[in-house]
């Protein structure tokens, strides 16, 4: 007798999920993250604690389930590209991309409070870019780890000063400034 390898999620199981992701979106919203609590998102979401508890087993597994699906996004667009590539090229994924997503992953990216959980999603995809080209591997790994980092934080913090600033730039505008930044540091500018 065959039966189908496919998992089917019961219909309420699926809702009750998704209540309790799109109540955290709308949290994440409105306050610093160490305001949302499992008692404050199930009041809300209309659920009981245990239901909670059922699907995740901490709030911060919670976080980690979004992160992953920001990161997974982010990953498919980066597999459009072909090795090799340039920061450049990287630059313009990750502002495209981003700048594309909800409310609330901006507010991930750019609250001080959701920073920890933002910075860890982004050294996770750093790493998962690097495994698929490393332009960087004649280096020592003392400078590899310090130009990882320098990327790291120039990119966010970048896309933090353009959210900071209203978005005046355009998007084609910003990803070219930063991307040349990025790419070619200051002096590519003068």
């Amino acid at each position: 007798m065959y039966f189908s390898q496919e998992h089917h999620v019961d219909p309420r199981v699926h809702k009750t999920r998704e209540a309790i992701r799109n109540t955290f979106k709308k949290k994440i919203c409105e306050m610093p993250a160490e305001k949302i609590t499992v008692k404050e998102l199930t009041d809300r979401a209309k659920i009981h604690r245990k239901t909670f508890y059922l699907h995740y087993t901490t709030i911060e597994a919670l976080y980690q389930d979004m992160m992953s699906e920001i990161a997974d996004g982010y990953y498919q667009e980066m597999e459009k590209l072909k090795p090799p590539y340039s920061f450049k090229d990287i630059n313009h994924i990750f502002f495209s991309y981003y700048a594309a997503q909800d409310k609330f992953v901006e507010r991930l990216i750019c609250e001080p409070s959701y920073r920890p959980f933002c910075n860890k999603l982004h050294t996770a995809t750093l790493q998962h870019n690097l495994s698929r080209y490393n332009p960087y591997a004649g280096f020592s790994p003392e400078k590899q780890s310090m130009i990882h980092i320098f990327l790291i934080v120039s990119s966010l913090e970048l896309y933090r000063q353009w959210i900071a600033d209203g978005k005046k730039l355009s998007l084609e505008e910003v990803i070219e400034l930063t991307g040349k930044l990025l790419d070619e540091g200051i002096s590519g500018l003068l």
